[in-house]
């Protein structure tokens, strides 16, 4: 039977959540307040009043897309994005003293939130098994970037593993694939793979792009937006002013959610007069509580009703699609019965939104991993899809896909080749570009790459950026594929739970982050990045405070290695100059066109989007519609389904505190939210202490002592943290097609420990 992972085990010495109150509308003056509690010890305040401005930084935290230009407010930042510059701006340090005060076995048994309070990394670091200390400890980046070269000059090109962050810069980015294939590995796994790329394999599949295709107008102006799995309160706020936008505008709301997220209930706008004054606005106008990896009936029952009306766009169904007549077949025949058992959406709920969608003349579905990380993923979307075809809804102004990403530059990491299964056209750019011979087999994405690890096949990861050990599933087979490699690269600004599990010889390599000057020999340095819409921008960063720190840039980093290990004469100038690398990606990509004088634009430019002018580059030239099986989940008796989210304190692996104030969780994370009649039928209470079992075919796994949160969600799902949670998901259980993690819709059963949390409190 799988093991328990350590950090699981140990987690509730740390770990005594409090539930109370809970805030009932999101933003407003708390997320103000909240933010600066964050920002202005952290020195952060500065940088925050130019962030996503023209000549300011692009926000660190998520993807989420600008307003146009002559539209931006005052101030473009959020509470996460405060949060997220004040992780870079901490005037704490994670010296040698700390690296030498804590051994790695030590530092297995701190939690992330714990590691990251820690502050900036301030010197490079060497940890060395055969030297029997079990600590890191300083060395020159002369040494490890011969450490470096040395071990992958030995090394199998299909053994080694780089990991991208989707908080790396394009030209980060960029030059890493370029260090990996100069190596001959296509090995190139990144978070992409764990969040977005069931909704990569959709797109390509149905439209022939695997992002989403609509620009901030279009929402902004849309009549209806359908939010799927969305929680943009805590993930996105600055969202909640774009859906304000939309409801001016006199577009209409339907939100899809096992349990309600107070950002799409109530928003309190704090650059507003009535935000300011407390006055919170409702959001979405429809609320359907459907079922975990019920999105896929919904649509399914909701594409039915409109068939059923002919309420269907003929004249773009004749002209641009194909595969639409089996398709309609298909939907027309599923049963009524089981679409609503597969949904938990009625009839009478489902007739309502189809009203709405006849008077709308034009409509958007958005969606983040609420939707990406159940096992029928890609099906669901093909299924979203499906119903934005039949309507017409693609390629017009106000319509299309919204897939919403999580980290600022996870989209414009795949697009200049972070994938390992880049097409055959970008290869041979690269070649011709570069004059080395470049691998054209595919490499592993990110679970196959752990999978590697895991077995004991693989010598060498690098990551740049990210906390990999901590976002996976299968937490504890993660840390120990880790600790198993010849050599482990971390490229990092903090401590994080990843650094606990080394290789034989591991190096972490502090970073500047995106607020810091970044110097060159050609002077400062500006790096880019492409957010959710497709739109590729400038930021430049220009504090001075951390210049006391022996820091380099990932571009200076990357480019050094290769420069030790290959000796190539085109290293040494993308390190003066990144302008240089923008010239190669320019030269190796299409649509990158004068892309050095289009960064210096204010709001940057687009890139080239098929469906969005309703151009659509499948094998036949036509948008296609599919046949996707409902395929409802079944669930035995005293078991639910689990899904997991982030807290309000939280950004992926990064846990900036332990509340979450609008869930009315405090000084804790180790919660399991649940419906009050799941509690009773199960012989629970609310505050009860239980373990999380999960059940496979192949045993089962389990996460121990969880607070019960009575909660307003789905009956029969759940809802619980991570990365707490991840060692309940094996490595091998992954969504169909896409291979992403199933993090969601997850079997459980609970095991009660016979202690209520409140009884404990009083005492």
């Amino acid at each position: 039977m799988p093991t328990v992972s350590r950090v699981s085990a140990i987690a509730n010495e740390y770990d005594h959540p409090k539930v109370g109150h809970r805030v009932k509308a999101a933003a407003g003056t708390g997320g103000v307040l909240h933010a600066m509690q964050h920002a202005v010890p952290a020195r952060g305040l500065l940088p925050l009043i130019n962030m996503n401005q023209h000549g300011g930084i692009d926000c660190p935290g998520c993807a989420w897309p600008e307003p146009n230009q002559q539209e931006l407010n005052f101030v473009e930042f959020c509470e996460n994005g405060a949060k997220a510059v004040a992780e870079e701006t901490t005037p704490d340090r994670a010296g040698a003293d700390f690296w030498a005060e804590y051994s790695v076995t030590e530092l297995r048994d701190k939690t992330d939130h714990w590691l990251g309070k820690r502050g900036r990394i301030t010197e490079p670091l060497l940890y060395d098994r055969s030297s029997g200390d079990d600590h890191y400890r300083p060395v020159s980046w002369e040494k490890a970037f011969s450490l470096i070269a040395d071990q992958l000059k030995r090394t199998d090109p299909n053994k080694a593993v780089f990991y991208t962050s989707g908080r790396a810069s394009n030209e980060a980015a960029y030059a890493f694939q370029l260090l990996a294939r100069r190596m001959g590995s296509n090995n190139l796994p990144d978070c992409g793979n764990l969040c977005h790329e069931s909704t990569g394999t959709a797109l390509s599949q149905t439209v022939g792009l695997g992002k989403g295709s609509i620009t901030m107008k279009d929402l902004e102006t849309t009549d209806l937006y359908i939010s799927i799995g969305q929680n943009p309160g805590t993930n996105h706020p600055r969202a909640l002013t774009t859906f304000k936008k939309m409801k001016e505008n006199g577009g209409k709301m339907v939100v899809l959610n096992p349990m309600p997220e107070t950002g799409l209930m109530k928003f309190n706008e704090p650059q507003s007069i009535k935000g300011g004054l407390g006055i919170s606005e409702k959001l979405a106008d429809e609320y359907l509580q459907v079922r975990l990896d019920g999105d896929r009936a919904f649509f399914q029952q909701l594409s039915k009703e409109l068939i059923k009306r002919d309420a269907l766009d003929w004249v773009f169904l004749n002209r641009f699609c194909s595969g639409y007549e089996e398709t309609i077949e298909h939907i027309k025949n599923l049963d009524d019965a089981e679409l609503e058992r597969g949904s938990n959406i009625s009839k009478a709920e489902v007739s309502k939104i189809a009203d709405m969608v006849e008077k709308a003349d034009s409509a958007v579905v958005g969606w983040t991993l609420g939707v990406t990380q159940h096992k029928n993923a890609v099906s669901t979307l093909r299924e979203v899809v499906n119903f934005l075809l039949l309507t017409g809804n693609m390629g017009k102004p106000g319509a299309g896909t919204a897939p919403f990403r999580g980290h600022s530059n996870v989209q414009g990491n795949r697009t200049v080749g972070i994938w390992e299964k880049m097409p055959d056209r970008f290869m041979n750019a690269l070649q011709e570009y570069f004059g080395f011979e470049v691998p054209k087999e595919h490499g592993l994405d990110t679970v196959q790459s752990l999978q590697q690890m895991r077995d004991g096949n693989n010598q060498f990861f690098m990551s740049l950026g990210g906390n990999l050990v901590r976002v996976a599933s299968d937490t504890t087979a993660c840390e120990n594929g880790m600790s198993q490699q010849e050599m482990t690269v971390h490229l990092s600004t903090k401590p994080n739970g990843s650094h606990a599990w080394p290789g034989e010889k591991s190096l972490i390599l502090p970073v500047r982050a995106r607020t810091d000057l970044d110097m060159q020999k050609s002077g400062p340095q500006k790096v880019t990045v492409e957010n959710s819409a497709g739109v590729v921008s400038a930021s430049i960063g220009k504090r001075t405070a951390n210049k006391d720190l022996n820091l380099k840039s990932e571009v200076d980093i990357i480019c050094s290695v290769g420069r030790e290990t290959f000796g190539d004469d085109f290293w040494q100038p993308m390190i003066d100059d990144y302008g240089v690398i923008r010239d190669a990606i320019e030269g190796t990509i299409p649509g990158f066109e004068r892309y050095n004088e289009r960064i210096e634009k204010p709001g940057g430019f687009y890139l080239p989007n098929g469906p969005r002018q309703r151009v659509f580059n499948t094998d036949d030239g036509r948008a296609h519609l599919t046949i996707n099986q409902t395929n409802v989940l079944d669930v035995p008796e005293g078991h639910l389904l689990m899904s997991t989210v982030r807290s309000h304190d939280q950004f992926n692996s990064t846990i900036y505190g332990l509340d979450d104030r609008y869930r009315g969780v405090r000084e804790g994370r180790r919660v399991i939210f649940m419906n009050k009649e799941d509690i009773r039928e199960l012989g629970l209470a609310d505050g009860e202490l239980v373990d999380i079992v999960s059940v496979w075919s192949d045993g089962e796994r389990r996460a121990p002592s969880f607070r019960v949160v009575e909660y307003d969600h789905a009956k029969g799902c759940t809802s619980t943290y991570f990365p707490e949670a991840n060692v309940l998901v094996p490595l091998d259980s992954v969504a169909e097609e896409s291979n992403t993690p199933v993090y969601k819709s997850v079997l459980i059963r609970l095991e009660s420990l016979g202690k209520n949390a409140k009884d404990l409190e009083k005492k």
